[in-house]
């Protein structure tokens, strides 16, 4: 349904949602033939399940709890063919067209591969420079409550520590001409577009279900 209602990207999630990799290619399936560009966040900077994520049709990949420069080395390396990076190679897969336009598959990915790591911590906003800076990363993605609770003002989205970590990273991608993303919200998106977020994912499926769901409960005047 996020795919056919016109939005610009959605996040398929492994880390947190309840989907798995034995649920992937139907998700996947479900976006192909729209506009809509689907992202799998990973359920760590591992190379299996980054490889098979792509492998599945994902145009990009978002990799959580990057804190180094290093460690977005390595998940850029998981996106790429040799010899660039350690990407299994593989001529049959549904990113390739089951051998359709493998050749051309394998030319694109390199540069076509969207790269988001994000930046949970309070060590990846101090290393947001040197991260931003690691040639293959395109996006620096803020998951706000995770840092949020590693700056030690858990779930205080106004707190002056995390604005600051967010500004940090923002100027961080305008560095290196990388592109600055955020989970936000219908009621904090105006803010984050303003401070400069241009990468900004908002809402759930689930989210949007139960806010449905509580409309039809108090129907009948419970709260």
């Amino acid at each position: 349904m996020a795919a056919q209602l016109g939005f610009d990207w959605v996040l398929i999630d492994l880390e947190h949602g309840a989907g798995a990799e034995a649920t992937l290619t139907s998700l996947l399936l479900a976006v192909e033939g729209t506009a809509c560009a689907p992202i799998v966040r990973v359920v760590s900077n591992n190379q299996d399940s980054i490889k098979r994520a792509l492998d599945l049709g994902a145009v990009g990949v978002m990799v959580p709890y990057v804190s180094t420069a290093e460690q977005a080395e390595a998940a850029v390396s998981f996106t790429r063919y040799p010899p660039a990076g350690c990407r299994g190679v593989a001529s049959s897969t549904v990113a390739t067209g089951f051998g359709m336009w493998t050749d051309q598959y394998h030319r694109s990915a390199p540069t076509d591969v969207v790269t988001i790591v994000q930046i949970e911590t309070r060590a990846g906003v101090e290393n947001a420079d040197a991260i931003a800076a690691v040639d293959g990363v395109d996006v620096l993605f803020v998951g706000p409550l995770d840092l949020s609770f590693n700056l030690g003002c858990p779930k205080q989205y106004s707190h002056p520590d995390l604005h600051a970590a967010l500004d940090h990273v923002i100027q961080a991608c305008r560095n290196h001409n990388k592109t600055a993303g955020i989970l936000s919200t219908p009621q904090r998106v105006d803010g984050h577009q303003k401070q400069g977020f241009t990468f900004v994912a908002v809402g759930s499926d689930a989210g949007a279900l139960r806010e449905g769901l509580e409309q039809f409960r108090n129907l009948d005047g419970r709260d």
